[in-house]
């Protein structure tokens, strides 16, 4: 790929309205779409936090709602202990423990795992005979529980007397006068289900907007086995909470109700994103349209412009060429007037008047050769090239008035770096800057001119000083304007250092005046320098 291919099909791309209205569009959607994705995650997590701790509160009081009825067991087996595993009023003794624990529906005594002792005993007569280790279907929390010595739970179970409880076994291990302890049987505690999960308030929860399940894990299949839902549906991404009891794991699993994602607040979001996206993007087309006239307006002012400045030009260069005919008539013909007079005029006020004539006319001749020279002053005259810039300030000293060096006049040429321009137009200048140092530097004591110059960087600068009377600060960029004169009776035409000054500007330079120190004029003139090692070319001029 060409990188300004690439570049230009891409400046291209953006000034067409309707493709910057759809990549506006899709950025727009993105960030929307991002903006909402970061709102519905935090809204997410702040969501589940507030589930995480909901979960948190009821599965601390669950736990505590099951242990306290399930502490019966230690109390019963801190009283066999004291009676050395005969309770003499079991029957008393068990219905004040049951005031003490709500919750509790019945109290046994296995002694070596067989159930004999069961208070309340009505109701509960089918319990009595009950051999724990023998039911193959339940004898495994009660072998756990004599093995491990400590407190175990079942159940849920429906009960062999009807009803459905947890049911607590904790073994107990009595002294045998022998210092050994042995096995003595079960305290058992039977908690009344779904009955002291009331105390827990689960049900709020669906008030407060949550469905809940609340599970037991299988020790043995490590699956969950429900015990209690609000809803018979699996919960969607639950959060969840473990709580142990004695030897068991129960899970209390939270969601909201309607579910975490709240949909139409969603296509809520999603319709406005879009809303915002498509008017964005009408803005944006808006926008490149009114940028594409704006710039189409001022392709067509550059272009009347141009079109309206080589109209001036080429109207000042035919009004030169064609008013040069007409002045040089006048000049032809005011001379040989004169010519033809010599001798035989008498008054002096025709004869003045008849030289102003032919002085304006050769003034005018002056005039329009200057204009045309400025108006093709920045067309090069030849090949631009390495100039000799010293050898041309020779040959132009060489060739001025033998009159003015009888005048006192002392020009001094110093070091020249060469410059990147034609010969021509280089001697031009330097010409042009001779001639104004001469005509304009003229003072009381003779007048010196210094020529030299040096290289700064990708440029060169010339230096013209004199010695002369000097230019006021206000006037030094007012005289590089054409046809612009500090005094009307000076000579010149006042379109030289116009010239000057477009010739620089033409190949990158410029030209401007300053002060010589110790008073005079300094005229500055800066070209672009040369690439050395470069072969200078001298040019005869």
């Amino acid at each position: 790929m060409k990188w300004p291919m690439f570049f230009a099909d891409a400046q291209g791309m953006l000034t067409r309205p309707r493709r910057v209205a759809l990549l506006t569009f899709l950025v727009t959607m993105l960030f929307a779409a991002g903006l909402i994705w970061r709102q519905e995650d935090f809204r997410l997590r702040e969501a589940r936090n507030l589930a995480d701790n909901l979960a948190t509160e009821y599965a601390y009081t669950l736990q505590n709602s099951l242990e306290r009825p399930l502490g019966a067991t230690y109390a019963l087996a801190a009283v066999l202990h004291n009676y050395k595993g005969v309770i003499p009023d079991f029957e008393a003794t068990a219905t004040v423990l049951l005031r003490y624990y709500p919750g509790v529906i019945a109290l046994q005594l296995a002694p070596a795992g067989i159930v004999s002792q069961v208070a309340p005993l009505r109701g509960n007569e089918g319990a009595i005979g009950y051999n724990l280790l023998h039911d193959t279907l339940r004898n495994r929390d009660a072998f756990l529980a004599r093995k491990t010595r400590q407190l175990t739970v079942s159940g849920p179970i429906k009960l062999a007397q009807g009803g459905m409880a947890l049911v607590g076994r904790l073994p107990v291990f009595l002294d045998d006068g022998l210092g050994t302890n042995t096995f003595w049987g079960f305290v058992i505690v039977l908690v009344g289900f779904p009955k002291t999960l009331g105390s827990t308030q689960l049900a709020e929860l669906r008030e407060r907007g949550y469905d809940y399940e609340l599970s037991r894990r299988d020790i043995s299949t490590l699956e969950n086995v429900v015990i209690g839902a609000s809803t018979p549906q699996p919960l969607r991404q639950p959060v969840e909470r473990s709580l142990r009891l004695a030897n068991a794991t129960w899970i209390l699993k939270l969601a909201p109700i309607p579910g975490w994602y709240e949909e139409s607040t969603l296509y809520r979001k999603a319709i406005i994103g879009l809303l915002c996206s498509l008017f964005v993007a009408w803005l944006a087309a808006v926008q490149v349209n009114l940028v594409a006239r704006i710039k189409e307006h001022e392709r067509n002012l550059e272009l009347q412009a141009e079109q309206r400045t080589d109209d001036l030009q080429r109207f000042a260069e035919l009004s030169s060429r064609h008013l040069q005919e007409p002045a040089r008539r006048l000049a032809s013909y005011a001379d040989r007037l004169q010519r033809q007079l010599a001798g035989r005029l008498r008054d002096g006020e025709v004869q003045l008047s008849l030289n102003l004539i032919i002085q304006q006319a050769a003034r005018l001749q002056h005039l329009l050769r200057d204009v045309e020279s400025y108006l093709i002053a920045d067309q090069p005259i030849g090949e631009i090239v390495a100039c000799d810039a010293g050898e041309i300030v020779n040959t132009i000293v060489s060739k001025l008035d033998p009159s003015l060096l009888e005048l006192g006049i002392r020009i001094r040429v110093g070091a020249l770096p060469p410059a990147l321009i034609d010969a021509a137009r280089l001697a031009e200048v330097f010409t042009i800057a001779l001639d104004n140092a001469v005509l304009h530097g003229r003072s009381d004591h003779a007048l010196q001119i210094v020529i030299d110059g040096d290289r700064r960087g990708n440029d060169v600068i010339y230096r013209i000083s004199d010695n002369g009377s000097g230019v006021a600060e206000e006037y030094r960029e007012r005289v590089f304007r054409i046809f612009e004169r500090l005094s009307s009776e000076g000579e010149g035409t006042g379109v030289g250092l116009a010239i000057l000054r477009r010739i620089c500007e033409s190949v990158g330079g410029g030209a401007w005046l300053e002060e010589t120190p110790g008073g005079g004029c300094r005229l500055m003139i800066k070209l672009p320098a040369v690439d050395l090692p470069t072969a200078l070319t001298s040019s005869k001029i």
